[in-house]
């Protein structure tokens, strides 16, 4: 094991792995070859991994980007953790050269970076996902900030509870603080956790087992993943306590960027597709189509 600091004097901890280096440069020298936009950099590149260690498990970060202008207050907010096992993974949607020079400026921080052109966000997750080597991986959108505890609270939930698969932790958005976990709920809606974002990490191999993100849905995949974790596996998640915040959900506004009908039908395709009852998916319809009219009138 290696030991450095960096330049806040955090110690970080990284191995040498020949194997994984070795393939990582052939990867990227077969996608130079496909004449495709492909810019690649970060530790990896230079040999430097990270591994998970007894009482200090790797926790990977996944942090999605397409033309950001916070992209570089998102990847301080990571790099800063009060944390030892931390890794950055950035995926970047082909933005351009402004954000390129952001992430070629962090190069010698963070672990890995991409940026090629992709399916959209979800495809950038599953990305992000397949290049984790962490215990346990989340989501850190370039809009979000990661208070600087976050994965320490995070690691103590993982060492305290060795058989839970993905840990819900408090969120902040537009002042308001968001916690908790309502598995229970998940059969009639799917906002039972704070946020997938932030706040949402899973064990990496509960995911492998239970899938990556199915990018054929344009909004809610996170959910569709989230009703397989515990509806379909069984999974046990556990909710951080409600001062133990991870970080600030910032101006993302993806989810309002879709009308109520459109949230309603996707996700009833969603439940449908997974196999929950006709009646049900009825029920919900009706339910919550009255709601909206009781609302607007």
């Amino acid at each position: 094991m290696i030991k450095k600091k960096n330049n806040k004097n955090q110690v970080r901890y990284y191995i040498k792995d020949s194997i994984a280096f070795k393939s990582l440069k052939n990867k990227i020298s077969k996608k130079n070859k496909s004449k495709k936009i492909f810019y690649a950099g970060g530790l990896r590149l230079k040999g430097l991994f990270k591994k998970g260690f007894k009482n200090n498990p790797l926790i990977s970060i996944v942090m999605p980007n397409f033309k950001s202008k916070n992209l570089s207050k998102s990847i301080i907010s990571v790099l800063r953790q009060n944390y030892p096992n931390v890794e950055l993974i950035v995926i970047d949607g082909n933005s351009g050269n402004l954000n390129l020079k952001i992430l070629k400026k962090f190069n010698n921080q963070i672990d890995y970076w991409i940026s090629e052109n992709d399916k959209g966000m979800w495809d950038a997750w599953n990305k992000g996902f397949k290049l984790s080597r962490g215990n346990f991986v989340g989501i850190v959108d370039s809009s979000n900030i990661l208070y600087p505890d976050a994965c320490k609270i995070l690691s103590k939930y993982v060492n305290k509870y060795k058989d839970i698969d993905f840990v819900c932790g408090t969120v902040r958005k537009d002042g308001k603080i968001y916690t908790g976990f309502r598995p229970q709920d998940i059969y009639k809606q799917f906002n039972i956790i704070p946020s997938s974002i932030v706040g949402f990490y899973i064990k990496l191999k509960s995911l492998k087992k239970v899938g990556l993100l199915n990018i054929k849905y344009k909004i809610q995949a996170d959910y569709d993943l989230l009703y397989r974790l515990i509806v379909k596996k069984k999974f046990k998640g556990i909710s951080t306590k409600g001062n133990e915040i991870f970080g600030d959900l910032g101006v993302s506004e993806f989810s309002k960027k879709h009308s109520f009908f459109e949230t309603l039908f996707n996700e009833l395709n969603i439940r449908f597709n997974n196999g929950q009852n006709i009646f049900i998916l009825i029920y919900i319809l009706f339910g919550r189509s009255v709601k909206k009219f009781i609302k607007f009138i």
